[in-house]
């Protein structure tokens, strides 16, 4: 609890020191005209935050869509809003040994086969420091973001192939930690995640399943309110894209990933964030 105090202190310090600042954001929407139409996604995480927003633009894309999480008020929350189209699977993906449990689970409540899924789920510990992260912590955050998708991705490949369905798609929601050095767990797993992207697109692209991840920048959501005013409109944080991103442009990029219309792209980190990940020599 300290330490969560300690950033939030050290984040307000910082907003009221920087330069006064407004940077807006309008997303354009791609019409694409029920492009994800029947198509049966699985999307964990799906409860709220990027992976609820990623729900919505799929439906509205036609797309029969399962959320999954550990909490089952939040579920049944997000299904209310999301509407017919949306269903929910209680289940905690650390619950590795469960892996083809949960995919008959998610599977019995589409007409058909699964066609896609995201690998969303996943938490932030936000040590900031190597000396902050505690064995209890790096565990969670490994368990979590890395064996838990390790294990899914396992699964579902697997899965896949086993009926052999073709135009399979699998994403990961990795981040921008992923490509820069980074000394906590959360960074590390992301890497690690990046790493999986390209060896499982080489093992299955020619059976035509694809394997993709994104990688957002720092995005509006509950996982960065500690250093993120997420109810501000201003939008302007010091970084190279001068501002945090929104869900819904992540949920554009995801949609189009998820389409046909990128059947030539597998094996890919899409970095949503701007080449924030990038290094120059002037900077």
């Amino acid at each position: 609890m300290g330490i969560k105090r300690g950033i939030r202190k050290l984040a307000k310090l910082i907003l009221e020191s920087s330069p006064e600042k407004n940077v807006t954001v309008n997303v354009s929407q791609i019409n694409y005209g029920k492009i994800l139409e029947n198509r049966n996604i699985v999307i964990t995480g799906g409860g709220k935050g990027i992976g609820f927003v990623i729900a919505k633009k799929c439906i509205s894309e036609g797309a029969n869509v399962v959320i999954t999480g550990r909490t089952e008020k939040t579920l049944k929350e997000a299904t209310e809003k999301l509407g017919y189209n949306c269903k929910y699977v209680v289940f905690d993906i650390s619950k590795v040994e469960e892996m083809k449990k949960f995919l008959s689970m998610c599977e019995e409540k589409f007409t058909g086969k699964i066609d896609s899924l995201i690998s969303n789920a996943g938490i932030s510990l936000h040590e900031n420091i190597y000396k902050n992260v505690t064995i209890d912590g790096f565990d969670k955050q490994f368990n979590t973001n890395l064996r838990a998708s390790y294990f899914l991705a396992k699964e579902y490949l697997e899965y896949l192939e086993r009926y052999k369905c073709e135009n399979g798609n699998l994403i990961f929601i990795s981040s921008e930690t992923g490509n820069q050095c980074y000394d906590i767990p959360y960074g590390l797993t992301k890497a690690a995640l990046n790493s999986l992207t390209r060896a499982l697109s080489r093992r299955v692209y020619k059976n035509n399943i694809r394997v993709n991840a994104i990688a957002p920048g720092v995005t509006v959501s509950d996982m960065v309110k500690d250093y993120v005013d997420i109810d501000s409109k201003n939008m302007y944080r010091k970084c190279a894209s001068d501002r945090v991103f929104l869900p819904e442009e992540i949920a554009e990029v995801a949609c189009f990933l998820l389409s046909d219309a990128s059947k030539c792209i597998s094996g890919e980190i899409i970095h949503c964030n701007a080449g924030n990940h990038l290094s120059v020599f002037w900077e």
